[in-house]
C-alpha cells in the first residue's frame, strides 16, 4: 500500500476499534494530527505512519519531533498506527514517549495488530472495501500463469501486477461486484479510456480469490470457452469476455450475437459459474441493432448492463487514480511538486475531459520529461483540455467512413446539441456525395444506434431528439480536423445543406461574400434553416446589405414583413438588425422596386409588423413609418390609433416583465427596513416587529418612479404627432414579486464560502480528503 492507501485503511481500522467517526485533520506549520474525532475537544488523536520497508531509527526521530504537538492539543487518548513491524522494545519505548496521553501500550498499533484485526471475519467488510489486502494476501498474482485456474489468460492479465498499483476501487466496481456476487451476470459498456477493462480484471481477480477458476479467451471463440466450462454444478468458474463484441464492430462475426446468447444462457443455468463481459458502447449498440433477440435480452434486463460514465467517479476516485499514477510511475520531486503548488491538482481531478487513459498517458516517464517540471501542470492540464490523441485513435481507426462523415456533418452544425431531423437531412445530403454507400439500410440510423454514448449522446429536448457529442473534447479534436484536413472540409462545404453549416465552415471574413453569392445566385432557396422565419429574415437583411433587386425575392421581403420583423437570432456573422433593414426597405430604391406601398397601406399588415416588439423596438419601428408616410404622401386614418394601443400595450409588457431587484441595487433597503421595523424589550428577552407592507409599498413608489421616467425619456423620442399618457399605467401592471425576497435578504447573515475546505467553527480547518491525497 502506498500512504494514502494505508491511511485510509487505518482510518477504517481504528474507527471500529474506537466505535467513532475519524476526519482527516489539517496539520498546518505546527500541528501533526492525521485522524481526529473532534476538532475542538480531541478525544482521540491518531497518528498514522506508512514507513513501510523503513527502519525504527527513522520512525523514532519522526515521533520524537510530534511530542511537542501532542502536549499542545492534550488529547484524552494519543494512538500511533505505524506500516512496520515493531519489537516490544520499539513498542515500549514509543510507549514512554506518549504515555501521558495514551491508558497502555495497547494505543500503539503495529502491522501485526493491524494483520489480526483484518483476520477477524466480523472485519470483511474491511477487507473488502480495500482490494490490496485480499488481492496480494491471497498470493493470487504468483498464480496468474497457473493453468489450473488462469486458463488461456496469459494475453490479458500480462501486466496485472503492474495495473494493480494503479488501480482504485470506486463506487462503480463496488456496484459491478455486488451485482456479480448476487446475479453471476454482468455486461460492463463505456467509451474509451474510462476503465472497463481494468475494472473487469480487478473483478475476475477477486472471485479468482473466491476459488474460482478463470476463463477467457483471446480470439472471441465463444463456442470454445463454453465447451471448456465444466458441466459440474459445484465447480466454480468465471468467463471474462473482454472486449467480448470485438474491437471493431464492422468486423464482426454474423454470428456473434447467436454465440455470445448461447454463452450467457449456458451459464446462468449454473449458480456457481459467473461471466464479465465488457464492450465498447458503439459496439454494443451495433450489436443490438442488429440482433432483436440481443437487444431484447438486454431490454427485459436478464443481464445488467453497468456503463461506465466519468461523470459517475467521484473526484475523491479521481483523484487517487491521478496519485498512484504520480507515486508509483516514481514522478520525480520536483514535476511532483507542480501538481502541488496552489492546489493545482483540484483543477485536473475537476477537469470535464478527465480519463484514466489521459491520466495514464500524462504520467508515462516518455511523456513528462518531453517538458520541464515547473511546466508539467500546464502540460496535464493541455492534455486534459485537448486530449487529440485519445479521439484521433478513435476516429481514424476504430470509425467507418460514414461514421467519420456523420461526425464531421454533427460538427459543421453545433457545438452542443442539434435536432435529430435536421442532422438527418445534413448526413443524408453528405451520403449522396459519397462512393461505395450501402443505400439499402438506414444508415443514419443504424450510426446513431452504434455511437450512441461512445462519440455522441440523444437528447431528449422538450420532447424533441436532439444529438450531441458526449465530451467536448471530441469537438475539440474535431476542430483540428476541419483546420488540418482541408479535403476533409472541402467534402463537407460541397455537401451544406444547412446554413449554419457555412458559419461553422468558413471563416468570418469570408462569409459576407458567400452570402451575397448565395442571394444573388438564388441558391439560398435550396439552403435550410432551422426555421423559416430565420431564413426571411437572413435573406432580407442581406438583400438590404447589398440592395438586391431580384423579383424573385417581392414574397419573401412581404413575408419577412408579416411574420419575422423582430426575429430574434443571434449568428456568428452580423446581420443587419431589423430597423436598419426597415430603414433601407422604406428608402426609394427598394421600396418602389418591391412595391411596398401595399403593404405600408395595410392597417392588417401594420399590426403583424409591431407583433411582439419591445418598446425601443417599437417607437423606432412607428417613426420609420411616419417618415414614410409623410415622404410620400400617404394618409392611414387608423395608424395613429394603432400605434397607441400597440404603444400601451407594450408599456404594459414592460413593466409586467420588469425585474424589481435591478432597480432596488440603487436603494439603501437596510435604511428602509430599519425605519419600518420597531423593538420590544420584555426584561432579557427582545422581540422586533417589521411592517413588510410599508417597505413594499415605499419599494413599488421607488420603482414606479424610475420607470415611469425611463419611459418617458423613452417616449420623447416618439413622433410628435402621438402622444401617450403612462399615468396609471405602470402602477396597474407593476409587478410585486421579488419584493418579499429583497426584503428578506436584509435579515440573512453573510456567509463566507470555501470551495474546498470546512471549518469546525474554531477557526481550525478540516483539510478536504482531496488535500489529503496529495498534500503530505
Amino acid at each position: 500500500m502506498n500512504d494514502v492507501e494505508f491511511e485510509a485503511l487505518c482510518k477504517d481500522v481504528m474507527e471500529k476499534k474506537l466505535s467513532t467517526n475519524l476526519r482527516l485533520f489539517a496539520k498546518g506549520r505546527d500541528g501533526g494530527i492525521d485522524l481526529t474525532n473532534n476538532a475542538i475537544t480531541h478525544d482521540f488523536i491518531i497518528q498514522v505512519k506508512h514507513y513501510i520497508g523503513s527502519k525504527f531509527s527513522n520512525l523514532r526521530i519522526t515521533l520524537k519531533n510530534e511530542i511537542n504537538n501532542v502536549q499542545k492539543w492534550k488529547p484524552k487518548q494519543y494512538y500511533v498506527c505505524c506500516g512496520m513491524h515493531l519489537t516490544d522494545a520499539n513498542i515500549s519505548e514509543i510507549y514512554n514517549m506518549f504515555s501521558e496521553f495514551m491508558d497502555s501500550d495497547k494505543n500503539i498499533i503495529s502491522l501485526r495488530e493491524i494483520d489480526e484485526f483484518l483476520q477477524k471475519p466480523e472485519n470483511i467488510d474491511v477487507v473488502r472495501k480495500h482490494y490490496k489486502l485480499w488481492l496480494y494476501a491471497s498470493n493470487i498474482l504468483n498464480e496468474i500463469f497457473n493453468q489450473n485456474i488462469f486458463i488461456d489468460c496469459e494475453a490479458l492479465f500480462n501486466d496485472i501486477e503492474e495495473e494493480s498499483k494503479y488501480f482504485v476501487q470506486t463506487e462503480i466496481y463496488n456496484q459491478c461486484l455486488e451485482h456479480l456476487d448476487k446475479n453471476g451476470l454482468l455486461m460492463i459498456t463505456g467509451g474509451p479510456g474510462v476503465g472497463k477493462t481494468t475494472t473487469s480484471k480487478m473483478l475476475v481477480l477477486y472471485f479468482s480469490v473466491q476459488g474460482y477458476r478463470v476463463r477467457y479467451t483471446t480470439n472471441g471463440d465463444m463456442t470454445d470457452i463454453k465447451n471448456s466450462l465444466s458441466s459440474d454444478k459445484d465447480s466454480k468458474e468465471i468467463v471474462l469476455l473482454d472486449d467480448c463484441l470485438g474491437q471493431h464492430y464492422f468486423n464482426m462475426k454474423n454470428t456473434q450475437e447467436g454465440e455470445l446468447l448461447s454463452l450467457i444462457k449456458f451459464v446462468k443455468l449454473f449458480k456457481n459459474k459467473k461471466i464479465i463481459l465488457n464492450s465498447r458502447i458503439t459496439i454494443f449498440n451495433e450489436a443490438k441493432d442488429r440482433s432483436y433477440e440481443f437487444k431484447m435480452f438486454f431490454q427485459e434486463k436478464k443481464i445488467r448492463n453497468h456503463t461506465i460514465n466519468m461523470e459517475d467517479i467521484t473526484p475523491l476516485e479521481k483523484a487517487k487514480i491521478f496519485y498512484n499514477h504520480l507515486i508509483y510511475k516514481r514522478i520525480p520531486k520536483e514535476y511532483y511538486e507542480a501538481i502541488k503548488r496552489n492546489k493545482k491538482y483540484f483543477k485536473i481531478v475537476h477537469h470535464s475531459n478527465y480519463t484514466p487513459r489521459i491520466i495514464e498517458h500524462v504520467t508515462y516517464r516518455t511523456n513528462y520529461l518531453k517538458v520541464a517540471p515547473e511546466s508539467y501542470f500546464d502540460y496535464i492540464f493541455e492534455s486534459l483540455s485537448h486530449p487529440h490523441d485519445i479521439w484521433k485513435n478513435e476516429f481514424e481507426r476504430r470509425l467507418k467512413e460514414v461514421d467519420r462523415a456523420f461526425i464531421s456533418t454533427l460538427y459543421s452544425l453545433t457545438d452542443t446539441t442539434v435536432q435529430y431531423s435536421v442532422l438527418k437531412e445534413c448526413f443524408d445530403e453528405r451520403l449522396l456525395k459519397m462512393k461505395n454507400v450501402d443505400y439499402t439500410i438506414n444508415n443514419y440510423e443504424s450510426i446513431l444506434t452504434r455511437l450512441n454514448q461512445s462519440i455522441i449522446n440523444l437528447v431528449d429536448n422538450k420532447r424533441t431528439m436532439h444529438v450531441g457529442v458526449i465530451n467536448p473534447s471530441v469537438n475539440d479534436y474535431m476542430k483540428t480536423v476541419f483546420s488540418d484536413n482541408m479535403l476533409e472540409l472541402n467534402e463537407v462545404r460541397d455537401s451544406i445543406k444547412h446554413f449554419s453549416q457555412f458559419e461553422r465552415c468558413y471563416a468570418k471574413e469570408d462569409l459576407p461574400n458567400i452570402f451575397f453569392q448565395l442571394i444573388a445566385s438564388e441558391e439560398i432557396f435550396s439552403i435550410e434553416f432551422f426555421s423559416q422565419d430565420e431564413k426571411n429574415y437572413f435573406i432580407v437583411a442581406n438583400i438590404c446589405q447589398y440592395e438586391i433587386r431580384q423579383q424573385h425575392y417581392k414574397q419573401t421581403i412581404i413575408d419577412y414583413l408579416n411574420n419575422a420583423y423582430g426575429y430574434y437570432y443571434l449568428p456568428s456573422s452580423e446581420w443587419l438588425p431589423h430597423i436598419k433593414t426597415l430603414e433601407i426597405l422604406l428608402n426609394d430604391n427598394l421600396y418602389s422596386y418591391y412595391s411596398l406601398s401595399s403593404f405600408i397601406s395595410d392597417e392588417c399588415c401594420i399590426n403583424n409588423l409591431f407583433m411582439d416588439l419591445d418598446l425601443n423596438e417599437l417607437i423606432a419601428t412607428i417613426n420609420l413609418l411616419s417618415q414614410c408616410y409623410r415622404r410620400n404622401d400617404i394618409e392611414v386614418s387608423w395608424f395613429k390609433p394603432l400605434c397607441k394601443i400597440a404603444i400601451t400595450n407594450a408599456i404594459a409588457s414592460q413593466v409586467e416583465n420588469v425585474d424589481a431587484s435591478e432597480y432596488c441595487e440603487n436603494y439603501d433597503i437596510q435604511d428602509l427596513v430599519n425605519e419600518n421595523t420597531k423593538m420590544y424589550y420584555y426584561g432579557d428577552h427582545e422581540d422586533m416587529e417589521i411592517d413588510r407592507d410599508a417597505i413594499t409599498q415605499t419599494l413599488e413608489k421607488w420603482v414606479a418612479e424610475d420607470i415611469e421616467n425611463e419611459i418617458i425619456e423613452k417616449l420623447s423620442e416618439l413622433d410628435e404627432t402621438i402622444s401617450i399618457h403612462t399615468d396609471k399605467l405602470i402602477k396597474k401592471n407593476l409587478s410585486l414579486d421579488g419584493f418579499d425576497s429583497i426584503i428578506d435578504s436584509c435579515f440573512e447573515p453573510d456567509y463566507d464560502y470555501d470551495e474546498y475546505h470546512g471549518s469546525d467553527g474554531t477557526g481550525q480547518e478540516y483539510i478536504s480528503d482531496i488535500e489529503a491525497v496529495f498534500e503530505r
